[in-house]
């Protein structure tokens, strides 16, 4: 039987934050499952969204500023993959600001951040809100302990390689390449789950139409076998991994790419397994540099298909009925005890920080 081709929408063609999927590529896998993906990259990742609207793929591989600002507008969507289960940024710090502070790697988070006192952190314009998150997990303020100096993507490493910023905290390609060519020192491990509020369960995402969905489920299913044999490889064996890794983007440097599955290794998920709970987390740290939509009234179940990993996996069906999809009434009530809670983990981490302020 000849192999199914099917358009994947992927923003941007070498992002290794999507790495189970290329592992999954390159392995091999997608076309065990007779599934050919046929990638649709647009000039800029910032046309994905429109491209989706389009119609110009029917499954895509999404961040979650897309696939939420697709959820809240009710396109019809559905997460099937999840494809990364911790924040994959990391803050690196230079090796001669690191030896002169005689900062560790291995004391606790807290005593890390505050190691930081008074340097310059280079950021993206949409971050700033994780790195408060960071240090707002320990009690502390980003903004009193260090100074943000905000700059675009590639910018970061010139910043960086030119003395504008004493740290960095950023994703793939640029946190490797400072890592592995202008003399970095990681200090703080995200991908790796060290600050819980960023270990988010649910970030990048498989995603399928659900017109396409219906139609042609069993192909859906197939690549999310796919998908979940990926990052079980990513774990089990890395060196192979990352062989599959540039059999897919044959043109990435291959000591950069050791130097980034070492890091998102325990930031891929064993299984691919989506949830509705896992779209609060995203939303709460939707980028800084952008107004986050509203989930108001929007039946989040609609939009979440765990059932297809269950499927993957020879699972059996789930008997009796199902429980009800989040609806309007209760995304209220979910929304308005999310934000007590904000209120009440504020509160905290004002009195904790003012304690840590008189203890410094």
């Amino acid at each position: 039987m000849p192999p199914t081709h099917v358009r994947v929408l992927v923003p941007d063609g070498d992002n290794l934050q999507y790495l189970a999927f290329w592992v999954a590529e390159g392995a091999g896998y997608f076309a065990d499952e007779g599934v050919l993906p046929d990638l649709v990259i647009p000039e800029l990742p910032a046309q994905a969204i429109a491209k989706m609207i389009a119609g110009e793929a029917p499954i895509a591989v999404l961040p979650p500023p897309v696939y939420l600002q697709l959820i809240a507008d009710k396109f019809p969507i559905e997460l099937v993959a999840n494809l990364l289960q911790n924040d994959p940024i990391d803050l690196v710090v230079r090796r001669s600001v690191f030896d002169e502070r005689t900062m560790s790697a291995t004391v606790p988070l807290r005593e890390r951040l505050l190691s930081l006192k008074g340097l310059r952190i280079g950021v993206a314009p949409g971050p700033p809100v994780r790195l408060r998150a960071l240090f707002a997990s320990e009690g502390l303020d980003a903004d009193a302990l260090v100074q943000m100096v905000v700059r675009h993507g590639k910018d970061q490493n010139a910043a960086f390689a030119h003395g504008e910023c004493d740290a960095l905290y950023a994703h793939t390609p640029y946190v490797e390449l400072a890592l592995d060519d202008e003399d970095a020192v990681l200090l703080v491990n995200q991908s790796a789950g060290e600050a819980p509020p960023l270990a988010m369960r649910q970030i990048h995402a498989l995603v399928a139409r659900r017109d396409f969905l219906d139609a042609r489920r069993p192909v859906v299913v197939a690549m999310v076998r796919a998908i979940a044999r990926g990052e079980h490889l990513v774990h089990a064996d890395r060196a192979a991994a990352e062989e599959a890794v540039m059999r897919a983007i044959p043109s990435l440097d291959r000591h950069h790419l050791h130097t980034i599955v070492g890091l998102y290794q325990p930031a891929v998920p064993e299984t691919p397994r989506v949830s509705i709970e896992g779209l609060a987390p995203a939303l709460a740290l939707f980028p800084s540099s952008r107004t986050a939509p509203s989930l108001e009234g929007v039946v989040l179940g609609d939009f979440v298909a765990p059932g297809v990993l269950d499927e993957a996996l020879g699972r059996p069906a789930v008997t009796g009925p199902s429980p009800p999809a989040p609806h309007v009434a209760s995304t209220a009530r979910l929304q308005g005890a999310l934000a007590l809670g904000v209120a009440i983990a504020l509160a905290l981490v004002l009195a904790l920080w003012r304690r840590s302020r008189r203890a410094l």
